[in-house]
């Protein structure tokens, strides 16, 4: 009777369920004990920059008074495109242009201008389009350079960066015809976010498709040491570079939004999904946060250790019962009844523990 293994069965499911429960009601979503178990050897927290660290909500640095050439130019060739880049500059230039060969159409239609051919949206560089007669180009510096653009204001694109400002150009052919900064507001708890994780012995991360001057810049508003931000990467290239900081022995977690972050999300070791991220990355994730500001992942990351150490306190006293009272009964100094009461007794110590976690 004293023998029945009821508190070992107990000790592993119980404490799984009332950590699931508690994470749920503050709005975070665990796929499975597997997801729990991850959290227990994680090193290193990487998050995504753009809709993540930041709003995503891209302000525009440009007069809405600039040669209208160069406005009508960059509404045409930003109109096709969901990049949150694009989508900022459209909605900043298109209010209130007319759009010269253009049928207004309802609000909720895009606008097709009948002389934009060959469009073209590279990922992580930018936009190419026939206008008229001429090649128009929008995006990234460095693209602009490679594709033989003359880039003179240097000086003036590294102060821009150096604000921690996202820096894109138009060009005609080979002349920079007008510079675009744009910044993304940092989401006001990130410091302090990052500070919970270091005290949790989590080591922050982030990974951009910025220049290493805008991405330092905004490292450095986030408490994220310099070392620790991985600049310049491609949407393609983030479950690379998860797999590299893998291999040189880093347990990563990774936490991001866009559908080009579920590679890296399946990639890592724990795959954490922000409310605003789409479907496909939330299907690659193991841990989903429904609220809007990333605050909860310290919570989350806590309350999945604080669910391993239940676990292990559950079968610690589950086997140290069996241990201690087995040799007992066996001697014969306890009656069935006793044994019957000592075997609930044990059960109900497990239950008890696993559900302190809802009180956490």
């Amino acid at each position: 009777i004293i023998a029945c293994p009821c508190a070992m069965g107990l000790a592993t499911p119980a404490a799984i369920m009332a950590g699931v429960n508690a994470a749920a009601r503050r709005g975070i979503l665990i796929r499975d004990g597997e997801a729990l178990e991850k959290t227990g050897t994680l090193t290193t927290i990487v998050f995504d920059k753009t809709g993540t660290l930041t709003s995503g909500r891209l302000d525009v640095d440009a007069d809405t008074s600039l040669p209208r050439e160069n406005k009508i130019a960059t509404i045409r060739l930003t109109e096709r495109s969901r990049h949150p880049i694009s989508r900022a500059l459209y909605n900043h230039l298109s209010s209130g242009t007319q759009i010269p060969g253009a049928r207004r159409q309802s609000p909720d239609e895009t606008t097709r201008p009948t002389d934009l051919q060959n469009w073209i949206e590279l990922r992580g560089r930018g936009i190419e389009a026939d206008i008229g007669y001429c090649r128009y180009r929008l995006g990234a510096i460095p693209w602009l350079e490679e594709c033989g653009v003359k880039i003179d204001s240097t000086e003036e694109i590294k102060r821009l960066q150096a604000s921690g400002r996202t820096v894109v150009g138009l060009a005609n052919e080979d002349e920079l015809l007008q510079l675009y900064a744009l910044r993304d507001k940092l989401r006001r708890a990130v410091p302090s976010i990052v500070r919970t994780l270091r005290a949790q012995d989590l080591q922050p991360a982030m990974i951009t498709g910025d220049n290493r001057v805008t991405a330092d810049a905004i490292a450095h508003e986030a408490g994220i040491e310099t070392a620790h931000v991985h600049a310049g990467v491609r949407p393609e290239g983030k479950a690379k570079l998860i797999a590299e900081l893998q291999a040189a022995g880093q347990r990563l977690a990774f936490v991001g939004d866009g559908i080009n972050d579920a590679p890296a999300l399946e990639q890592a070791d724990l795959g954490i999904a922000v409310a605003s991220a789409s479907d496909v990355a939330r299907e690659s994730a193991d841990i989903i946060l429904l609220k809007t500001d990333i605050q909860t992942i310290p919570q989350a990351i806590d309350l999945s250790q604080a669910t391993l150490r239940t676990i292990k306190q559950n079968l610690f006293w589950a086997f140290f019962y069996n241990a201690a009272a087995i040799p007992i009964a066996m001697l014969g100094f306890v009656s069935p009844i006793i044994c019957a009461a000592a075997m609930g007794f044990s059960d109900l110590i497990v239950i008890g523990n696993s559900l302190r976690l809802l009180r956490r």
